[in-house]
């Protein structure tokens, strides 16, 4: 399963106030579709573009994905060709509380390059589909409708690691504690670290197709939300390192900005794990990362007991996790990947796992079991958190068939009737799949379908950008 990263409110909120998302399930590549908390923005929400950042050098991506055939087809030469040219200025946008501006985690390049990889390459048997000819409209409409999902699930965050979006709100109806670090260990009754793969998985795999859950791994996330208050980055670590689980209290002290008195220097992004957690275990404030405006670790209040703050109970247990051991598989990527089942499949089939096992590998280097935050560090290759989202796509929605809805037949009804932005079916069915898990919800039980209006806006500015239309 997977689960969208907290959304920043459109607004910066006073500091008394902490923003409060509405439930809404995302993406689930099991078969259970779980909800996840995400704001919904209104349908006449249009980001006024502002001036491209300047550019910036990249990292040398590493390691570089190594090429293991499937020459380009003529479909997929003329996908990538009318994406070269589309005019990508204003599209990947996302909400610094102050405007909008274009996001520096996901790019048109490297999206291009991911779908390179997922259409010559891809994953086992599994290919993005591009059409079956020359003519790039199908494929293009595909790849459209995987970034309408993407600008409404992550990139209007500027999130590429998961959030903790676990608030007042969330622990109303879920129990636990409001803001618990134990959110890097699963939200909402989620619990990452037991997301098995199926029989028949495991059985291609050889036995094991999930990752072991190793107690003594430990690492921090990359990305966290910006809002007033908001919880600093996820993180896992040994219970002998943080042996209780605080709580982020986003009305703690105020962070008094740099070049006023009062301001502490935040952590560096190479700080020692061992030096962070000490301070979350001293109940310490304002370092966690740069721009923080308030807020600080506690172990008491919102629904913390005896010095520890338990998360919600997962799915069949009555008491929530009281620590972060083992607890490093939180969502990652554009279409965020979640769990041991899922980032071992992307280490059976891209990964190091493959290319030990003599199978052919897009990053045999990457360890995905071992390394699950190489999807989001910032030296890796830029285009995988992309080929992670493709991966869940061309797995779950383009395969996709229900009811006697079949997501590739609809595609192709849908250009062939002339692209008509008025006909909202097709583009709905693919929002319904990724957010509900069925292509007509509420009709599978798991709610409405969260920000539909955004998501085809979202389709038509792709599908502009692409010259479609």
């Amino acid at each position: 399963p997977t689960l969208a990263p907290t959304p920043q409110p459109s607004s910066t909120p006073p500091a008394t106030s902490t923003p409060t998302p509405s439930l809404t399930p995302f993406p689930t590549p099991a078969a259970t579709v779980l909800p996840t908390p995400a704001p919904t923005l209104p349908a006449t929400v249009q980001p006024t573009p502002a001036p491209t950042p300047a550019a910036t050098e990249r990292p040398t991506p590493a390691p570089t994905p190594t090429s293991v055939g499937g020459a380009a087809s003529a479909a997929t030469e003329a996908v990538v060709a009318r994406l070269e040219a589309s005019d990508s200025t204003g599209v990947f946008m996302y909400d610094t509380g102050n405007g909008w501006i274009e996001s520096d985690i996901y790019t048109w390049p490297d999206m291009i390059k991911a779908v390179q990889l997922m259409a010559t390459t891809g994953v086992g048997s599994a290919k993005l589909w591009l059409g079956d000819s020359d003519d790039p409209r199908y494929g293009l409409v595909n790849v459209a409708a995987f970034l309408a999902q993407c600008m409404q699930e992550t990139i209007q965050y500027n999130a590429c690691d998961e959030n903790n979006w676990s608030d007042g709100a969330v622990v109303q109806e879920a129990g636990g504690s409001a803001y618990s670090t134990t959110a890097a260990c699963g939200q909402l009754h989620q619990s990452y670290q037991d997301y098995q793969c199926s029989a028949e998985e495991d059985a291609e795999a050889g036995g094991q197709m999930a990752c072991d859950v190793d107690p003594d791994m430990e690492m921090r996330a990359t990305t966290q939300a910006s809002w007033y208050g908001a919880p600093p980055k996820l993180f896992c670590a040994p219970k002998s390192k943080v042996p209780k689980a605080p709580r982020w209290d986003p009305t703690g002290p105020w962070c008094a900005p740099e070049g006023q008195w009062g301001h502490v220097a935040p952590f560096p992004d190479d700080e020692s794990l061992d030096t962070y957690f000490d301070y979350v275990n001293e109940g310490g404030s304002c370092r966690d990362y740069t721009g923080i405006k308030a807020g600080g670790w506690a172990f008491s209040g919102e629904g913390c007991e005896g010095g520890v703050c338990p998360g919600s109970p997962p799915i069949g247990e009555t008491e929530g996790r009281t620590d972060v051991e083992g607890c490093c598989w939180w969502g990652r990527g554009v279409i965020q990947t979640t769990g041991v089942c899922n980032f071992g499949k992307l280490n059976f089939f891209m990964g190091k796992r493959a290319a030990q096992e003599g199978r052919a590998s897009i990053y045999p280097d990457i360890d995905f079991c071992r390394n699950p935050g190489a999807i989001c560090e910032p030296g890796g290759p830029p285009e995988l958190k992309w080929v992670a989202g493709f991966f869940y796509w061309l797995n779950a929605v383009q395969t996709y068939s229900s009811g006697g809805w079949m997501y590739k037949a609809e595609l192709e009804k849908w250009v062939d009737s002339g692209m008509n932005m008025q006909d909202t079916g097709f583009i709905n069915g693919a929002s319904g799949i990724v957010n509900r898990g069925c292509h007509n919800p509420p009709n599978c039980g798991t709610g409405e379908l969260h920000g539909g209006a955004s998501r085809i806006d979202n389709f038509r500015k792709v599908l502009t950008a692409m010259g479609l239309l």
